[in-house]
């Protein structure tokens, strides 16, 4: 049986299977996903944990000695058989084809078996070894989070631990960690932990990044807004000096450049996503220049992004003040 990653633990609610495959590439989903079949397994009476990992020259017959031991002892078992390479051989395709065999006609009152694999290729897919153990247990493949829904799957582990986290603030979070899963759960725990009051906000989130500094990267975005130059470049200065990560200013400046962009006509004002005693901010800002020009600069905020993970040319703090300050001085767009 073929199961979604999201639907596993409803799963292991109604009944814990035989033969548990999971089978990807992230770490932390298969890692927490055997965090939650052995606990499963545990309140059902499994009292032993067997880890195996498939290296080098593996003695299959180990595996296979264990295999033909099912329930002679009193004491159930949580076999863990993890296969790194995805490949387990002639030997070993032949031990597992065999293992599926004996699985497919356990009860409750046998060891659960776990087998981890990384993303396999088509040809395992279709390998004979594979098709029988995905018959004979529970297969779950875990695929990757990608950026764009990242935040979603922020507000979603979010959720679990308590916190209403808003879209922006998803976002923010996602943004921060790069698409590392790991970091994005180490963030969310440590928030969880902060006790902060729902729904967090970006802002909220930001004072809590950067609750060392003086200065808060929110205010650069009132410097833009208001067209101040000599503050936003002040600003700016004094965040960098402070150490605040230059991610967390390219999130505002892009944040504030994006609403703008999107304002190509006046009604769009009373459509915004921010409080409405701070639109009238927007409104003089787009007058300053025609939604085009913002989305101009928007457009460098990405190649700032690029510089900032390493894969394209630029300082970006010189590129972050270059744009802040041209965001700052719009007015001269429209001559």
């Amino acid at each position: 049986m073929n199961l979604r990653a999201e639907q596993l633990d409803a799963a292991l609610a109604k009944k814990l299977a035989a033969l548990y495959v999971l089978v990807g590439d992230d770490w932390l989903q298969l890692d927490e996903a055997r965090q939650s079949i052995a606990r499963q397994a545990r309140s059902a009476g499994v009292t032993e944990r067997l880890r195996f990992e498939v290296e080098g020259r593996f003695d299959w017959g180990s595996l296979k000695s264990v295999g033909a031991n099912l329930s002679l002892f009193a004491e159930r078992r949580l076999v863990d058989l993890r296969i790194p390479g995805g490949k387990p051989g002639k030997e070993g395709g032949e031990a597992l084809k065999t293992l599926a065999a004996q699985l497919s006609n356990a009860d409750e009152t046998d060891d659960v078996w776990l087998i981890s694999l990384p993303k396999l290729d088509m040809n395992a897919q279709k390998s004979v070894w594979f098709s029988a153990l995905s018959q004979a247990g529970v297969t779950i493949q875990f695929w990757p989070i990608g950026l764009r829904d990242l935040p979603r799957w922020i507000e979603s582990r979010g959720a679990k631990l308590g916190l209403r986290i808003l879209p922006d603030a998803a976002q923010l979070i996602a943004e921060r960690v790069e698409g590392n899963l790991l970091a994005a759960k180490q963030e969310l725990d440590k928030f969880s932990l902060l006790n902060l009051p729902n729904p967090l906000t970006a802002q909220m989130l930001l004072e809590n990044i950067t609750d060392q500094s003086r200065f808060n990267p929110f205010d650069l975005g009132d410097a833009l807004l208001d067209g101040d130059r000599s503050r936003a470049g002040h600003l700016l200065a004094r965040l960098r000096e402070e150490g605040v990560d230059a991610i967390l200013i390219l999130w505002v400046l892009s944040r504030e450049l994006r609403l703008l962009a999107g304002l190509d006509d006046p009604a769009a004002i009373d459509r915004l996503p921010v409080p409405k005693g701070r639109r009238p901010l927007y409104a003089r800002a787009a007058r300053r220049a025609p939604a085009a020009y913002w989305l101009k600069l928007l457009g460098r905020c990405a190649e700032i992004d690029r510089s900032i993970k390493g894969i394209a040319a630029g300082e970006p703090w010189q590129m972050l003040d270059r744009v802040a300050l041209a965001a700052c001085g719009g007015s001269r767009a429209r001559n």
